[in-house]
């Protein structure tokens, strides 16, 4: 007990000063207060110089493909990152940079993913985590068409919040053009879309992958980037990117030449250019979920609302049914576009754990 009272009286004698003076030596001397940048370098000390380095171009049921100059190798997790508790589904995503021992000339075992720059993601089927669709991209081709399937904004503002999220630029490329002279009701939905999303300053191409116009446009941008393309199933990405490169064949058997012949089960799959460059062709999707989205983030994801949200009477105007809400007033005097607000509102909805009452809104007219 003697030596416990010593403690005790010592640290109770301490004026404030020097018990100041104590706590931040001690926050200074802490380890796990440590900046990122000091930990991605203590990181990089602690890798062992013996293993390789690949790039992640593929996962499937038998795990992750990686590139090492051009040699494929079938690699695992090491059980150490395995057991790593993480937010997200996936440990390892398409576009990552690792560090693995080959255990064989075509298997190894990963042991290291280094940090990423940039990321493409979306909440997973449960709802409770990160779904990584690919990582360590320039750019997020964000894929629609017209006519077959139809115009879909929001989806468009889900993919152009994601990748403001994750650091990607986006660039939103609506295909099938050539279907719009057969169809004047999609006609003039498109032309309202160019109206309501060329003055937010995304590069936007029109294409026809069909009668290649565009697709010259398209090409150049790809060129020497990484670009992952995502939407919806069915607008034509695959095609997209064959047309640009004059491949003929389907992307599975593209995947397959890529891997030398191997098998693969792969949601996504990284695609090494002919001019440079490197694109991520994903599956389609029916619905697109952002990530970690507070409702209070979202106004700042339409900037096109945000001046006349500055406006409003009250600071916690939610820009829906407030009377004198200046959002509303914009809408109502074509300001706003009104599938942005849509848009919105329907995140909005969402952040809240309302149904989308899309369908139901539509019906209501601005008046």
């Amino acid at each position: 007990m003697k030596d416990l009272f010593d403690h005790e009286e010592e640290f109770h004698s301490r004026d404030r000063k020097a018990s100041k003076k104590s706590r931040k030596h001690a926050q200074e001397t802490d380890r796990s207060k440590y900046k990122k940048s000091d930990q991605v370098e203590k990181e990089a000390k602690e890798i062992d110089p013996a293993l390789r380095r690949g790039r992640v171009i593929s996962i499937g049921g038998e795990g992750a493909w990686v590139d090492d100059m051009g040699h494929i190798f079938l690699c695992s997790l090491k059980g150490l990152l395995k057991k790593e508790k993480i937010k997200s589904k996936n440990l390892i995503a398409v576009g990552d940079w690792v560090r693995f021992s080959a255990t064989s000339e075509k298997e190894g075992s990963i042991a290291h993913i280094e940090p990423r720059y940039s990321f493409l993601a979306r909440t997973d089927v449960s709802g409770r985590k990160e779904q990584l669709i690919a990582v360590n991209v320039d750019q997020a081709v964000i894929s629609i068409s017209v006519v077959s399937p139809p115009l879909k904004p929001a989806l468009v503002d889900r993919y152009l919040i994601a990748a403001e999220k994750g650091n990607i630029n986006p660039l939103i490329v609506i295909n099938k053009i050539d279907l719009l002279d057969t169809d004047p009701e999609e006609k003039k939905r498109y032309l309202e879309f160019l109206a309501a999303y060329e003055p937010l300053g995304i590069p936007i191409l029109s294409i026809s992958s069909k009668t290649a116009v565009g697709i010259d446009a398209l090409r150049s941008i790809l060129k020497d980037k990484a670009t992952v393309f995502s939407g919806q199933s069915g607008v034509g990405k695959s095609s997209l990117i064959n047309a640009c490169f004059g491949l003929e064949l389907k992307i599975g058997d593209l995947a397959q030449k890529t891997f030398k012949g191997s098998h693969t089960t792969s949601s996504a799959t990284l695609i090494p250019l002919p001019d440079g460059g490197y694109c991520v062709d994903t599956p389609g999707i029916r619905s697109f979920g952002i990530w970690d989205l507070k409702k209070e983030e979202i106004l700042n994801h339409f900037q096109d609302l945000v001046p006349f949200a500055e406006e409003c009477r009250y600071p916690d105007c939610s820009h829906r049914t407030e009377p004198n809400c200046k959002v509303i007033q914009a809408v109502k005097e074509k300001k706003i576009a009104s599938i942005r607000y849509e848009s919105f509102r329907t995140l909005l909805d969402e952040a809240e754990g309302n149904d989308d009452n899309w369908a139901k809104r539509k019906q209501e007219p601005f008046s």
